[in-house]
């Protein structure tokens, strides 16, 4: 992949001057690579940014940051609003989450935000470089251990307890219905973006559980979910039960989860979030379900769950109780949002769980866009859902959540 035109010299002297706020600066060189691999991003394109420069007093510095970009990928097809959920993200980045550090004494949340382009026609938001910082993924086909779910669900509880107590709206509430919609909602002309590019995925599972042994009585029961499949989908992101609400991050899965390791142990010490361009306002369940059946390796989804969601809910309740926060919700409470979002945790895992577990090779072409081509979808959904790791995290979870009686629900 090249890299575009427009992003020149006369744009990174732009970043540098307003993100590190630096009056006179010359550019030395210059050096530009693509920062993601296939299969690790979906919306956007991510460039690493390597400059030498100097500033007003001749000093030479080498520096580094992250673009991420949006300005093209209109061209693509997927009827998504681009514009709104760049923006979004700007807002999230640089207005919001640093109102939330500044509440929780000093949690970072996540990189922090350097510049974003003016212009109508470009949507670039320049970033710090976390991998600088010694961030870094985990393979989301080894799925999150115990201490890295311990690590993501304590700052998720910070991240929820701040936006329960943030004003955010205080200045302008018309720029809360930026956050009124994400990764799931959709209308009938603009349809959200697992319909448009997943549509294949409930029925490509009813397939492959027909042929798995044991597996016969669930099989019977998503049948007879097809056909009002999409209505349940409506109804699992609706609001109307909500209990309470937080600002969810929309998307909390293992590849917008960046980790930094202590140097001698090798043990992760802390963790920042990335990718706030699908943030909505539901209850915290919807990020909780939907990390807990995309994210985790088995044996801690099977047997350490409920400590994780203690650890969630006392990092969120304290954080409340030191913004004297008078209404906190209790654990009971949380348990009730986690019963009512059973069926989205499901469906998280149809949406989200055949693309992080999908076979390196098989991910060359999976982006959006590749999924609007009908061939290529197809090919694409074959190959999620033939994985045997994907067969056996499936497995498990359908056996959860037939034991928690969710596919007798009529809908």
């Amino acid at each position: 992949m090249e890299v575009p035109k427009y992003l020149d010299s006369a744009l990174l002297k732009t970043v540098v001057q307003k993100g590190y706020n630096l009056d006179e600066v010359e550019i030395i060189s210059t050096k530009i690579e693509i920062a993601t691999s296939p299969g690790d991003n979906y919306n956007s394109i991510i460039y690493r940014v390597f400059l030498t420069i100097t500033d007003s007093r001749k000093d030479q510095k080498k520096i580094q940051f992250i673009l991420k970009d949006l300005t093209n990928m209109e061209q693509g097809g997927l009827l998504i609003d681009y514009r709104a959920i760049h923006e979004k993200e700007v807002d999230m980045l640089k207005n919001i989450l640093p109102r939330f550090t500044k509440l929780t004494q000093g949690v970072q949340f996540s990189p922090r935000f350097y510049y974003t382009i003016p212009e109508s026609h470009m949507m670039i938001i320049a970033m710090e470089d976390l991998r600088e910082l010694n961030y870094r993924m985990v393979n989301r086909r080894d799925g999150l251990d115990y201490e890295h779910c311990r690590l993501s669900l304590t700052k998720l509880g910070h991240l929820h307890a701040a936006s329960m107590s943030a004003s955010i709206d205080a200045d302008d509430p018309s720029s809360m219905k930026k956050y009124e919609f994400g990764l799931f909602h959709g209308t009938d002309k603009k349809p959200a973006v697992i319909r448009q590019c997943f549509s294949l995925n409930f029925t490509k599972l009813c397939e492959v559980v027909k042929n798995w042994e044991g597996f016969e009585a669930i099989s019977e029961k998503l049948e007879r979910m097809k056909d009002k499949f999409w209505y349940i989908v409506d109804e699992s992101i609706s609001k109307k039960h909500d209990g309470y609400r937080v600002l969810n991050h929309g998307d909390f899965w293992i590849n917008n989860i960046l980790f930094k390791y202590n140097e001698s142990t090798g043990k992760p010490i802390d963790v920042k979030i990335v990718d706030f361009q699908n943030c909505f306002y539901t209850t915290p369940a919807n990020d909780l379900q939907f990390f807990f059946n995309s994210s985790l390796q088995n044996d801690v989804r099977e047997n350490h769950k409920d400590d994780l969601l203690r650890i969630y809910y006392d990092a969120f309740a304290s954080s409340l109780n030191n913004l004297q926060q008078d209404l906190i919700p209790s654990f009971r409470d949380l348990e009730e949002e986690m019963r009512k979002k059973e069926m989205f945790g499901f469906l998280a895992a149809v949406f989200v769980l055949p693309v992080a577990l999908m076979e390196e090779q098989s991910s060359q072409k999976s982006g959006f866009d590749d999924f609007l081509d009908e061939e290529t979808r197809n090919t694409l959904t074959m190959f999620m859902f033939s994985g045997k790791k994907f067969a056996e995290t499936m497995k498990a979870i359908l056996k959860q959540c037939d034991d928690l009686k969710i596919f007798d629900i009529e809908y």
